[in-house]
């Protein structure tokens, strides 16, 4: 077996990635039937582990699945990423669960599920990019679905939406809800600055972001407050800055949406970036007292 093989957590084995299988008739593959979380380690140390948790354990209520309680993530995921050489540096860490083998429709209740974890080296965009922004455009089609507020295996409109950023030279996408207001973007949550208000879209699609909430946090530590509010695209058009959300990016400026410039905030941006560094730290060690129900 090769020193430097990928190894990957397939329920409670730890396997080389060439040896993993998941059977053809997994609901995850037949219908995208599962949720996943992707999460950023540094130099070994999962950030937000318990409320990425918290979120995949909630979403697997909603959808009957069967969440591995007792599972301990905290020792497999120190395990994973020391024997992938990832306990210094940046990794980003996926965690797949699915309902399995079951040949009924609907939601089935089974009493254990698949659970895939796996880990991978992770470079972040440049600095210039941190500097001077992403360019982004607004994806035609819209969206409503209760799943949007899921980290739902079912992505392929995210993947579409991104597919589009690309064809058209820029990054990333932003989506609308159905009635038009905004929500969020194809693979991140939005913050925005308007008359000195941090806001972020009240949308009944988006996903609760984990990083955002962090976010939130730290604001309210420095007596500021992050608000969710309804927003329009053309909102964009008063924004003092705009920026992208998520574990693995942490906060990204938007430089230009649709190719109309938004203002790139360094201040504001170091500013926020400050506060959500304070609430990860903050965040402390998983696991809590009792097992996530």
């Amino acid at each position: 077996m090769s020193s430097r093989e990928t190894f990957v957590w397939l329920n409670d084995e730890l396997l080389p990635l060439s040896q993993a299988r998941v059977s053809v008739l997994d609901r995850g593959f037949l219908y995208g039937d599962g949720l996943f979380e992707t999460l950023k380690a540094v130099h070994g140390r999962v950030e937000l582990l318990g409320p990425h948790l918290e979120r995949l354990a909630s979403s697997a209520r909603e959808l009957r699945l069967p969440f591995p309680s007792r599972y301990p993530f905290t020792e497999r995921l120190a395990r994973l990423l020391a024997v992938n050489r990832l306990v210094s540096g940046l990794a980003a860490v996926k965690i797949i669960l699915t309902r399995g083998e079951h040949p009924e429709l609907g939601l089935p209740g089974v009493s254990r599920g698949t659970l895939v974890i796996t880990a991978r080296p992770y470079t972040p965009p440049p600095p210039e990019d941190y500097r001077r922004g992403w360019a982004t455009v607004i994806f035609p089609a819209r969206r409503t679905t209760f799943l949007g507020r899921l980290k739902s295996l079912n992505y392929l409109f995210y993947l579409a939406a991104r597919q589009y950023a690309r064809d058209r030279g820029v990054p990333e996408a932003l989506i609308l809800e159905a009635d038009g207001r905004l929500s969020e973007a194809a693979t991140a949550n939005l913050v925005l600055l308007r008359a000195g208000v941090y806001e972020t879209p009240a949308a009944p699609s988006a996903l609760p972001g984990v990083t955002l909430a962090a976010l939130a946090r730290g604001l309210a530590a420095r007596g500021r407050e992050l608000v969710w509010v309804p927003l329009r695209p053309a909102d964009l058009w008063e924004a003092e800055g705009l920026w992208l959300i998520n574990s693995l990016l942490g906060l990204l400026p938007v430089r230009a949406v649709d190719g109309r410039e938004v203002p790139v905030n360094e201040a504001t941006g170091r500013f926020l970036t400050e506060c959500l560094a304070e609430a990860v730290a903050a965040a402390g060690e998983w696991p809590p007292e009792a097992p996530l129900p």
